[in-house]
């Protein structure tokens, strides 16, 4: 009897729960919090839909209705979770973006150290574009000196807060190959390192102006929560982080949104955006700008080089007059917490 009560009631109570995960990403988090953590449910959901589709399909027919509901309505947000495009044929007007959140050009897991095997590795890039968050440079001092090694392979940059004298202030740059016509800022958050800044690169054939953001961090530190000590404090700390967070980021993501409205020129933006698919703000991104993974990505462009390796945060964003050729996460360095980000970008206008 009490099997019978849980078959009929786990099924409907499942794709209710599912369908307001689904609903959630509609919800802006200054106006319900809450439904930033229903939001984060959604590949879990998935999944579950998944599995039980099959398992109904062979022992409760009569239940299928519920995880294929749950299928069908989670279309879209399989959709933004893996994407397969062959990469396009080079072209003669392409352009090359790399995106990198650089720890500062920390060594991988030690905040005390510097990597000059990643510093050497950002200043020998190829890319035409190169855009760093949590930028560090120190003039004082060659192998740290990371602004003078870029520049010496004829790059143009823009920095924003890292400063040159050894101080390690993290910041936001832009390095460009083509001539830089114009620097600024989108916002700037005071006492803290996610900032949104621009350029307007001269191609020779046209103009194409470069976003680099990085909003709001959660500021977690993951093994303050590997026990049990003071556990209730701990929850609703990350409650807290949580939800102030993303509705930090949904106020960010509104000045950009506004920015990119006057803007005269093709633009792109990429940056560390500390938004997973799966949120009311990523699909507000996604309203008004075409994502480079979605369009010409492969696999799943998980983007983090930690023990949250499943998540993808790092984002390629384009407007009007852009088309994307390719957009790979760069697995080849593995110094920084994030992998690299590449991008090749066309205009089609």
């Amino acid at each position: 009897m009490q099997k019978v009560l849980f078959i009929r009631w786990v099924f409907p109570l499942l794709a209710t729960f599912t369908i307001i995960c689904y609903l959630s990403v509609l919800i802006p988090p200054t106006f319900f919090w809450p439904a930033v953590f229903a939001s984060y449910a959604i590949p879990a959901v998935l999944l579950v839909n998944a599995i039980l589709l099959p398992v109904t399909l062979f022992f409760y027919r009569r239940k299928i209705f519920y995880p294929l509901l749950g299928l069908l309505a989670g279309v879209p947000f399989v959709l933004v979770t893996y994407s397969h495009h062959r990469p396009q044929p080079r072209e003669a007007k392409m352009i090359s973006v790399l995106s990198l959140n650089a720890k500062l050009f920390r060594k991988s897991r030690m905040y005390n150290e510097f990597s000059t095997d990643l510093i050497s590795w950002v200043a020998a890039d190829s890319s035409d574009i190169k855009c760093f968050q949590e930028y560090s440079t120190n003039a004082r001092w060659e192998p740290l000196d990371v602004t003078g090694q870029i520049k010496k392979q004829g790059f143009n940059g823009f920095i924003h807060r890292a400063t040159m004298d050894g101080a390690h202030n993290p910041g936001l740059a832009i390095f460009s190959k083509y001539p830089i016509l114009d620097t600024g800022t989108v916002w700037i958050r005071p006492g803290s390192l996610n900032d949104g800044i621009f350029v307007d690169i001269d191609l020779g054939y046209d103009t194409v102006r470069i976003y680099n953001v990085h909003l709001e961090s959660m500021k977690l530190l993951l093994y303050q929560y590997k026990n049990a000590e003071n556990y209730p404090w701990k929850m609703k700390h990350l409650v807290s982080r949580l939800k102030d967070g993303a509705a930090q980021r949904s106020y960010q993501i509104d000045r950009l949104i506004t920015h990119t409205r006057v803007c005269p020129h093709p633009f792109i933006i990429c940056g560390d955006f500390n938004e997973t698919p799966y949120s009311f703000n990523y699909f507000l991104l996604r309203q008004h700008f075409s994502n480079a993974f979605e369009q010409a990505g492969r696999g799943f462009g998980f983007s983090l080089n930690s023990v949250l390796f499943f998540l993808r945060i790092d984002h390629h964003f384009y407007g009007p007059g852009i088309e994307a050729l390719d957009y790979r996460v760069d697995r080849s360095m593995k110094v920084s917490d994030h992998f690299p980000t590449r991008g090749r970008y066309t205009i089609s206008r």
